[in-house]
């Protein structure tokens, strides 16, 4: 039964609800000669378009006969911004079961430009990949970069996209679990570690956009945690957590509790002294207090919800005023005696004590 409701979930999460593909759309083409014709697009294949032009029929027009080079072809999708908008509006909402679900219609019903550069079938597939993400279903990502508007992003898709591909690629590792390929790929995200790698902490890594640097620290996380080195893994976590802590509410939740686990077997919380106890114990609330509060609709698991209230902070009081004046009133000389020398010794009769003093 379990796996029938995995199952239905990745089908809700990929389904197309499309009665059929798009035959044709509308476009603008903007030749190097022939004037700018409109018309519609009626198929594509690498090089090419399948071009109708108004009340005319079919022909084949090769992209070197519109203006433009490589990716900055002169071609005008009419219909990008009324197929892409309900997606859209989902996705900037934060909504991204469906906006995965829209993205995913268009890419499926436009795959008839799924061959010109820029086309918004494979933009509707890279958003797509995208919510999926930001979901936590990485586990779907490989079959969607196996479709036909999944292959298309590295070729169709202009250079902004690219670090951001490279991003869901590691995440579709992840998804398929290859993890010794996945340690593989982060390598070249680390600075390079000088010395015995067994006797350093986890390895800084190399100057990166916060949003790149939270989902990389996060990878590296889980490969540290399949190998058993938990001591790198937390900090980790750590990392992703701190930074992460309101624009990647998915992996800040799914951090603080694998950090939580890593914390819970801390030998010190059964068998250590009442200092070592106390301390292990700290660092485990710290985590679970904040947990409870950014996370308020999260039920908290049984295992550590004793430790889920907040923290004893031992608060550094200012002096009273009857302090502040006794002080004072100890530091001031007595008429007649002079004030030491700010930052230099006190007068030498007082140094041979006050009893001596005239003698």
């Amino acid at each position: 039964m379990k796996k029938l409701i995995t199952t239905l979930s990745t089908l809700a999460l990929t389904a197309v609800v499309v009665n059929a593909q798009v035959q044709e759309t509308p476009a603008t083409l903007y030749l190097i000669k022939g004037g700018n014709p409109q018309g519609v697009i009626r198929g594509s294949r690498p090089g090419s378009i399948t071009f109708a032009p108004s009340g005319g029929s079919n022909t084949q027009v090769n992209l070197t006969q519109i203006k433009g080079t490589g990716l900055d072809k002169a071609i005008r999708l009419e219909a990008r911004n009324e197929a892409l908008a309900p997606a859209r509006a989902a996705f900037s909402k934060k909504e991204y079961l469906e906006a995965a679900k829209l993205f995913g219609q268009v890419a499926d019903a436009y795959g008839l430009i799924l061959n010109i550069p820029q086309n918004f079938a494979s933009e509707a597939k890279f958003f797509q990949l995208e919510s999926l993400r930001r979901l936590g279903r990485f586990d779907v990502l490989p079959k969607m970069l196996d479709t036909p508007s999944g292959k298309s992003l590295d070729s169709m898709l202009s250079e902004r996209y690219k670090k951001s591909l490279t991003m869901i690629r590691l995440w579709s590792t992840y998804g398929s679990n290859d993890m010794g390929k996945l340690e593989e790929d982060l390598k070249m995200y680390q600075q390079i570690v000088a010395g015995d790698a067994k006797l350093l902490p986890a390895p800084s890594f190399k100057p990166l956009p916060l949003s790149d640097l939270v989902q990389v620290a996060f990878l590296r996380a889980k490969v540290y945690d399949a190998k058993g080195e938990s001591a790198k893994a937390l900090q980790d976590y750590q990392r992703v957590f701190s930074m992460s802590y309101a624009n990647e509410p998915y992996l800040a939740k799914q951090a603080m509790g694998a950090a939580m686990v890593i914390m819970s077997k801390n030998p010190a919380l059964e068998s250590g002294s009442d200092k070592a106890k106390a301390a292990a114990s700290k660092e485990i609330q710290s985590v679970a207090y904040f947990f409870k509060k950014r996370f308020p609709d999260t039920n908290m698991p049984a295992q550590f919800a004793e430790y889920s209230n907040r923290p004893d902070i031992q608060a550094v009081m200012a002096p009273s005023e009857d302090v502040t004046r006794t002080k004072v009133a100890q530091d001031t000389p007595a008429e007649g005696e002079e004030a030491p020398a700010e930052g230099g010794e006190k007068p030498a009769e007082e140094k041979k004590g006050k009893g001596k003093k005239g003698k």
